[in-house]
């Protein structure tokens, strides 16, 4: 009974860093499949996962990847990108009239991801880390928490914190971030704190294995 049980463990011992990554990208998969179905004719299954992702994102369309439309995604009139159609002109509406969480698109436009361009960057980036951690065999060490404070979170707190800013306080010059911005401050924050705190895992395993051994 223990032989099995004890290869199990070992088998998640070496490869939970890959376990990880499937879960990460399983949850990308998972936020763009609703835009499948809905482009499908699924509306109902559609709805479904929509509204269980929304108690992880805003999910506001014009901050989302769009899948099977005429654009990959339709930012707004006041992030000045001339080359794209607007939201409000893909839509027919302005954002006011609009509820984020109850629309996902229309046959024109395609569909929107469950989860925004953002967290499409963290979790892609978090996968990214944790394959190559896995790889590795677990040797990665640990950044500085300086390293990751300054160029993980520092930037997408800005990015992120100076739009919200911008948009509640009158005084504030409006601010509408870019799907490039928001990328690559999701990504850096994703691959940054997988790259802290995976190795730090690592650390705690291993003083818990040697415990064992004694």
């Amino acid at each position: 009974m223990s032989g099995p049980a004890e290869c199990l463990k070992k088998m998640i011992r070496r490869g939970y860093a890959l376990l990880f990554a499937f879960v990460f990208i399983f949850y990308i998969g998972a936020s763009a499949l609703p835009a499948v179905l809905m482009s499908n004719g699924n509306s109902a299954s559609a709805k479904l996962i929509y509204n269980g992702f929304h108690y992880f994102c805003h999910q506001y369309p014009w901050r989302s990847w769009f899948l099977k439309g005429q654009q990959a995604y339709y930012p707004l009139i006041s992030a000045d990108s001339p080359d794209m159609l607007s939201f409000e002109e893909a839509s027919g509406s302005p954002i006011a009239e609009i509820d984020p969480r109850s629309f996902y698109g229309t046959p024109e436009m395609g569909f929107k991801m469950a989860i925004c361009q953002r967290d499409v960057a963290i979790y892609g980036a978090m996968t990214v880390f944790a394959v190559l951690f896995f790889l590795s065999g677990n040797q990665i060490r640990s950044i500085n928490w300086k390293l990751w404070l300054f160029f993980g979170i520092l930037p997408i707190g800005l990015d992120g914190g100076t739009q919200l800013l911008s948009q509640i306080i009158p005084v504030i010059p409006f601010r509408e971030s870019t799907p490039l911005l928001r990328s690559l401050t999701g990504a850096l924050f994703g691959f940054l704190t997988c790259w802290y705190l995976l190795p730090i895992l690592e650390n705690s395993l291993r003083e818990g294995d040697k415990n064992d051994r004694q």
